[in-house]
């Protein structure tokens, strides 16, 4: 699956809206800088406080239209999708697939198979292992 990667003002906007909720959800009211004497406590039944929380959300959708979408769709949708095999299903925090390391465990292999059958010579460079792939391929070429 592809998906728009979340700008660094889609990340902006979707941290904002985290801050706000953060507040709104431990019974803060949403102060930013500049507010003066702000309430401490949200009330929900304030319809001043509720204005604030709708401006303060709405000011990070004018800010990156659309990021809800490519920020919380794309780690739902994409990073966090089982079938993409991108993180770890059976891990309780954010950790790459198991796969991941099934491929660097299959590099490691391939290029010590390509060490064995280049010229030794060729590793003693910071090059060399590209070196050696470079030979293989050409070597395997009709």
């Amino acid at each position: 699956m592809k998906m728009a990667k979340a700008s660094e003002k889609d990340i902006d906007a979707a941290g904002d809206a985290m801050s706000v909720l953060n507040d709104i959800s431990s019974g803060y009211y949403p102060a930013r800088d500049g507010d003066e004497a702000p309430p401490l406590h949200f009330d929900p039944d304030d319809t001043e406080h509720l204005r604030r929380f709708y401006q303060l959300m709405n000011a990070t959708l004018d800010a990156a239209p659309g990021w809800p979408g490519r920020v919380i769709g794309g780690m739902c949708y994409v990073i966090l999708f089982d079938k993409n095999e991108i993180v770890d299903p059976a891990a309780d925090t954010l950790e790459i697939h198991p796969r991941f390391d099934a491929l660097q465990t299959q590099r490691d292999e391939l290029l010590a198979a390509l060490v064995e059958i280049a010229d030794p010579c060729a590793l003693r460079t910071a090059e060399g292992f590209r070196l050696i792939a470079r030979a293989a391929i050409a070597k395997a070429k009709p």
